[in-house]
């Protein structure tokens, strides 16, 4: 097992060590409701955030990450604003339903997803669109909270790939995180907000997904999507000091999303 240095080429992220990164030109409520973001994350998690300097300052950007609870979006948004950077995540359509958080979403121009339906080709245009735009998404390929025991990665959906194919030239940044689940265990639907726990979250350097580009296309998605999934599990086993499961659960359902 690699070290954490070997995956992450640089020091502990600061904020003051990102200052050039600028949030200009974003809308007014945006410009309110992220920095709040920014505050919960902080009032939640004791923060440990590395390799943030591997997000690039501008242009299009494809973030992938394990999803270990329901609130790791909160860091997982800070860590991205800290960076520099407008997360726009791909979200469960059943958030937008919710009075207030809903709203806040739409303002935060986040895209809702049907998981397990035709609409989530919808969703992936949308994501596409954003990427082409110049924008930055946030995608959770498992689909959910992952199943696994210990809340290690689990088998992820395509719908990563097919954005990969569809534009081969936009970095794809894998993020692995850790600790989130300790706040909010959707195992066990335990919830423990204080003392405050530590979440780690780390971005490695962009992958080179050229061998897996060049399979035939519903091969090349799943290819991809593994490749991925590999990259970020071998770092969550790097933060917890430990070995990962061999082979990932199976999800049965749609792998469109």
């Amino acid at each position: 097992m690699r070290n954490e240095d070997a995956l992450v080429k640089q020091d502990p992220d600061t904020e003051a060590g990102l200052r050039h990164r600028s949030h200009k030109g974003l809308p007014v409520a945006l410009r309110i409701i992220a920095p709040i973001v920014r505050l919960m994350s902080r009032v939640l998690f004791k923060e440990h955030f590395r390799g943030s300097q591997n997000i690039p300052a501008s242009g299009p950007a494809i973030l992938v990450a394990n999803h270990v609870s329901v609130v790791d979006p909160l860091a997982m948004a800070g860590y991205v604003w800290q960076a520099g950077r407008l997360p726009q995540f791909l979200i469960k359509d059943a958030v937008f339903k919710v009075a207030i958080v809903g709203s806040a979403m739409r303002v935060c121009r986040q895209v809702p997803v049907t998981r397990g339906s035709a609409q989530a080709l919808k969703s992936l245009s949308a994501a596409i669109k954003i990427l082409h735009e110049g924008g930055v998404i946030v995608v959770y390929p498992e689909g959910t909270v992952t199943r696994q025991k210990e809340f290690w990665p689990m088998r992820a959906k395509t719908g990563v790939g097919r954005i990969a194919l569809e534009l081969p030239d936009v970095p794809i940044i894998p993020i692995w995180q850790d600790g989130a689940q300790k706040v909010w265990n959707h195992h066990t639907g335990k919830k423990s907000f204080f003392p405050r726990k530590i979440t780690r979250i780390v971005a490695g350097e962009p992958l080179d997904l050229s061998t897996e580009r060049a399979l035939p296309e519903a091969v090349a998605m799943r290819a991809i999507t593994d490749s991925i999934m590999n990259v970020i599990t071998e770092g969550v086993g790097v933060l917890r000091n430990a070995a990962p499961p061999e082979v990932p659960p199976s999800l049965p359902t749609s792998e469109a999303l």
